[in-house]
């Protein structure tokens, strides 16, 4: 018995201080709410400036002739670590003409000077604007980026003079040449674009043949005068070729006069007709001028310079001076040598004729321009909206035709098309349906030529599309949120979810628009907060409207799109108020004759949770007279007045407690009962008026953990079972015995009345065994000793005087004389 006692204390107490504990995490935990008397102060965590440039210029101009390693820029930078990592980024086009940057401290201690320093050459025919993007390293893999523009200026360069013609040409001419006689093409260029040269003689020896030699703009060296070999066997010019900035060039040119004899020196073949290949390289054999075999120590030579061609002096075999290429010079293609041969003996000259077809060879992959298309286009771009076009070219001679081919792979996903040379979108570059990886895509364009074999080359696409921020934020159901009256401030109510249909998908930020005082809203994660003590009597439905706002969905990080709901909050009810009744106190006359199960009285109680209500009789109802269905009052047996019978009260004062379940309010009846015959005169009873006094009982109840009500539930009944088992065994004996004392007096009392009275008190025993107004029935001798046992009382009757047996579960009563 002890043990089981000692058990449940345990149990019970270990349940009690969970529950404690369990309120000081609640109440901690609320101390953290937002509330209207308490202000919290978070001091910000320090952060640290982003890095910046301070003087970087957006464009730059450097002149071509910069020489490499030179200082060409030079800017500040500001930031807050001690050695600050900048970088060359990119240059667009590709060309590798910067060192990394330099960066040095300054007497500041976050401002930095970076100097660029040129690593190349430049080259204003070949580029002359570059685009570099500068970054200032913040993690490993981001920067703060800068972009300005080097522009190369134009500088000028000297003309360029062949080599030969600078280390001083030889040319040899007949004395019976005719003038004018074209002796010499002087071979220069100027690299720089759109400049143009000048040729001038500025010296000829002997002096006095000055006016005989001319040049003109293309540089081509004539005499105006016939040569004399006894006048004159050679002669040297000095040419300078200038530009329009003053910058020359100079060479020279040694004139040989030979000796021509009458008698012509006969040739095996006076004319020739050859083809060649292009490209077989310098010193490839043309064709061979022979003279009569007969004639000794000949010696061959061309009647005029032929650049592209040579002849060997002593066997006549014509070589090339270097490699033919048609696509440097179309005017190879065919070519006209007039070659003379003469005998230094016998002083006789010939002339052949030698003419030179130059075949054209497929070497050159055509050209395209561009030869890589970068592109960045929106994800709204149509489908067959031009993207840009290809135009490629040969350079070979014979083979103009090029054929373009896309060529589609798994980076492209048949994106492209191209048609007419024109790159177009094939396929719909939605930026939101992608798989989240997939926004650049590549593809590659075939070029091909029409020589034999056929040629080609590539054109890279590498096209980034970029996201366009089309779609407004929607809110998702559920739009209405219930909440109990009785939640905590600070506590969740529920999450609100925006969708957006732009990539990256739900990248949305949550406000509230109206209702900010009321409830608050997490703007990342959509949980909505409460702010305010909720009253379901007094406001029942709170209206909020919030505000869905997307962010980074567009290269423009400014396009942002906005949706809006309106938000219903619901409060529900939750019982938190006990019932009222109004009037507290009622009074009603009745007349004893008043059938049993009719109603009496009904009591007015409202509940403000609008819980069902109960009412239960506490006290006042003598002898199971009433009884409460729902809230009206029922009488349950009839009332007996019988002046020399049972007489019951005729004044009753009930209290009925209604409750909610959980609350509850006592009210009291007042009940006079009027009988419907009596053997006394009528008396007048004067009736004080109680003043009403309400009650109202507010129970609390305790709600422990289900396995613990169990627990206790299943110790105490064992517990009263093993308290009450010997005091029921000696109640059980002691009520027999005495039922038994009872009935014996009882029995004794009667016999000793009916002895005094005689036959009269007989008869009138009889007559009281007849039914009374309440239906009742009066007992002889012999009927109390058969039905002694069906009663468990005895009682007076405050009238009369007489006694009677009762039963209390029934209600029958007897009387016993």
């Amino acid at each position: 018995m002890a043990f089981v006692s000692l058990f449940a204390a345990l149990l019970f107490t270990g349940s009690f201080h969970k529950i404690v504990t369990t309120t000081t995490t609640i109440a901690t935990t609320t101390t953290t709410t937002t509330t209207t008397t308490t202000t919290t102060t978070t001091t910000p965590a320090p952060t640290t400036a982003s890095p910046e440039f301070v003087n970087l210029p957006d464009v730059l101009e450097v002149s071509e002739s910069t020489r490499p390693r030179k200082v060409i820029l030079e800017f500040q930078i500001r930031s807050a670590r001690a050695d600050p990592d900048v970088q060359i980024l990119s240059i667009t086009p590709d060309q590798p003409v910067l060192e990394d940057p330099i960066v040095n401290p300054t007497n500041g201690s976050d401002v930095f000077n970076v100097q660029i320093v040129l690593n190349g050459s430049l080259d204003y025919e070949t580029v002359s604007l570059l685009t570099v993007r500068v970054g200032i390293a913040i993690t490993p893999s981001g920067f703060v980026e800068r972009t300005f523009s080097l522009s190369i200026t134009d500088a000028n360069e000297p003309p360029q003079c062949e080599a030969q013609f600078q280390l001083g040409a030889v040319v040899q001419v007949p004395e019976d040449s005719p003038a004018p006689v074209r002796l010499y093409t002087v071979l220069a260029k100027d690299p720089d674009e759109n400049d143009t040269i000048t040729f001038s003689i500025y010296e000829v020896q002997p002096v006095s043949s000055s006016s005989q030699f001319h040049i003109n703009d293309q540089g081509s060296i004539t005499s105006n005068q016939t040569f004399n070999y006894q006048r004159g066997p050679r002669f040297s010019l000095s040419v300078v070729v200038r530009d329009r900035q003053g910058s020359n060039c100079t060479g020279s040119l040694l004139i040989k006069v030979l000796k021509v004899h009458s008698e012509p020196l006969g040739l095996l073949l006076s004319s020739q007709n050859v083809t060649i290949w292009e490209n077989e390289g310098s010193e490839a054999i043309v064709a061979t001028v022979t003279a009569d075999r007969n004639v000794t120590d000949v010696l061959y030579t061309f009647v005029k310079p032929y650049p592209p061609f040579k002849i060997g002096r002593g066997d006549g075999v014509i070589r090339t001076s270097y490699n033919l290429d048609l696509e440097s010079d179309r005017t190879l293609r065919k070519n006209v040598l007039l070659v003379r041969a003469f005998s230094m003996s016998e002083d006789r000259r010939g002339t052949a004729t030698v003419t030179v077809h130059v075949q054209d060879v497929n070497e050159h992959a055509p050209l395209c321009e561009p030869p890589v298309i970068v592109l960045t286009v929106p994800e709204t771009t149509e489908v067959g909206g031009s993207l840009g076009r290809v135009r490629c070219f040969d350079v070979d001679v014979s083979n103009h035709n090029v054929t373009l081919t896309l060529v589609q792979n798994s980076l492209s996903l048949f994106k492209f098309r191209l048609k007419d040379g024109q790159l177009q979108v094939n396929n719909s570059l939605d930026y939101d349906v992608a798989d989240g990886t997939n926004f650049q895509y590549e593809a590659t364009i075939l070029a091909i030529d029409s020589g034999t074999p056929p040629l080609t080359s590539e054109v890279r696409v590498l096209v980034t599309v970029t996201p366009v921020n089309e779609f407004d934020p929607v809110f998702q159901a559920p739009l209405v949120i219930d909440v109990p009256e009785d939640r905590r401030r600070g506590s969740v109510i529920g999450s609100l979810r925006a969708t957006d249909r732009d990539w990256p998908f739900n990248a949305i930020r949550y406000s509230i628009l109206e209702g900010e005082g009321e409830f608050s809203l997490d703007p990342i994660g959509g949980q909505l907060y409460l702010g305010v003590d909720l009253d379901f009597e007094v406001q029942r439905q709170y209206e909020l409207r919030v505000k869905a706002v997307d962010f980074d969905q567009d290269v423009d990080k400014t396009k942002q799109r906005t949706g809006i709901a309106e938000i219903t909050v619901m409060v529900q009810n939750v019982n938190d108020n006990a019932p009222v009744c109004d009037p507290v106190s009622y009074e009603s006359t009745i007349f004893s004759t008043l059938a049993s199960n009719t109603a009496i009285l009904t009591l007015t109680c409202t509940d403000r949770d609008r819980d069902p209500l109960t009412a239960t009789i506490t006290s006042g109802a003598a002898v199971d007279r009433f009884e409460m269905r729902v809230l009206t009052l029922f009488s349950r047996n009839v009332f007996s007045f019988i002046p020399d019978g049972v007489y019951d009260d005729t004044y009753y004062e009930i209290t009925v407690s209604v409750s909610d379940g959980k609350y509850s309010t006592s009210v009291v009846a007042y009940i006079d009962v009027v009988p419907w015959t009596t053997t006394k005169p009528t008396t007048t009873t004067t009736t004080t008026t109680r003043k009403p006094e309400v009650v109202t009982v507010i129970n609390e109840f305790w709600d422990p953990v289900p396995w613990f009500v169990a627990a206790l539930t299943v110790t105490g009944a064992l517990v009263l079972l093993l308290l009450s088992l010997p005091l029921w065994i000696k109640l059980f004996r002691g009520t027999v015995c005495r039922t038994e004392e009872v009935t014996e007096q009882l029995i004794k009392e009667s016999d000793e009345k009916g002895e005094q009275n005689g036959p009269n008190k007989q008869d009138s025993r009889q007559s009281s065994d007849q039914a009374s107004l309440d239906g009742t029935l009066s007992l002889s001798k012999v009927s109390i000793q058969d039905d002694i046992m069906r009663f468990d009382g005895k009682a007076q009757d405050p009238v009369s005087g007489r006694s009677y047996l009762f039963n209390s579960a029934t209600g029958e009563r007897r009387w016993l004389e």
